[in-house]
Formats: structure tokens, sequence, C-alpha cells
């Protein structure tokens, strides 16, 4: 699907939404005008503050920018211990969306369905130990279930 960058009226949305959350001006200000090629750099050594400001943003900006996290976690250019921190934060935000905005993460999730999936199949490879990450497979278990069902 051909993205766009989101607008200012995109990430207008906020003031409706959250009324002036630091927050969402905090994401605004780390993300507005940028793509998501140009993003890639901005998650590395930073990945879970990036994490964060997805949480936070508008339902425009966030369904454009979950594209650039996911390739971000994908092709693997992570900052140093940073593999384990991507896989579960992206595994969790998307998780997080689906119970506190579904309206936002359900119209993309099909799109993200098999990375999740590749994801969470292959925690060995992110390093992620499971007494500190859990289980990747019961996370996207969930997703899979709240996706259908919500």
């Amino acid at each position: 699907m051909n993205r766009k960058i989101p607008t200012e009226d995109d990430w207008a949305e906020y003031d409706r939404e959250f009324v002036l959350d630091l927050d969402v001006n905090y994401a605004r200000g780390q993300f507005f005008g940028k793509s998501n090629a140009e993003m890639l750099p901005q998650y590395k050594d930073h990945v879970l503050m990036r994490a964060e400001d997805l949480h936070w943003m508008p339902k425009k900006p966030f369904q454009y920018y979950v594209f650039g996290f996911r390739d971000y976690v994908r092709n693997g250019d992570f900052g140093f211990y940073e593999s384990s921190d991507a896989a579960s934060a992206f595994l969790s935000l998307i998780l997080q969306k689906l119970k506190e905005q579904p309206d936002h993460i359900l119209p993309v999730i099909p799109e993200l369905m098999k990375d999740l999936e590749y994801i969470a199949s292959n925690q060995e490879i992110y390093e992620a130990d499971t007494d500190i990450y859990g289980n990747f497979m019961d996370v996207y278990n969930e997703i899979r279930s709240l996706a259908k069902h919500t």
C-alpha cells in the first residue's frame, strides 16, 4: 500500500483526542514531516523511546509510522543489545493498541500479521531470553486472537 507522510491535519487529531498531551507533542516533534526511511536511524539506540512515541500518536501518524518500526525490527540493524528490546517493544505495542485503541491498529493489522508471526517465531534471533521478555509466541497468539475478535 502506498503510504504518505502524515500531514499537519493528521497530527492535529491529537488536539481533539488528547488536548495538548505532552507525550503526543514530543512524538510529533520526533516524527513530523519525516518519512519512515528517514526515521530508521532514530530507532537505533533509542528503540524504547521511539516505541513509546508511537504509542502516543494519533491514528493516522501511528498507522504510517508503525510500518517504519516494523521495518526496523525486521531489518536487524540494531544498536548494542537492542534486538531483544526492539522485538519485544514492537509486539507489546501492537498488543497494547489492540487492547486500548483497536481503531488505530485494526485497519493495518492484516499487513503486519506475517511480520508479527516471524518475530514471534524467531525469538532466539532477537536474543530475547524468555525469562526476561516472556514467550513471544504467547504475545503473538494473544494479538491474533484479539485481532479476530475485536
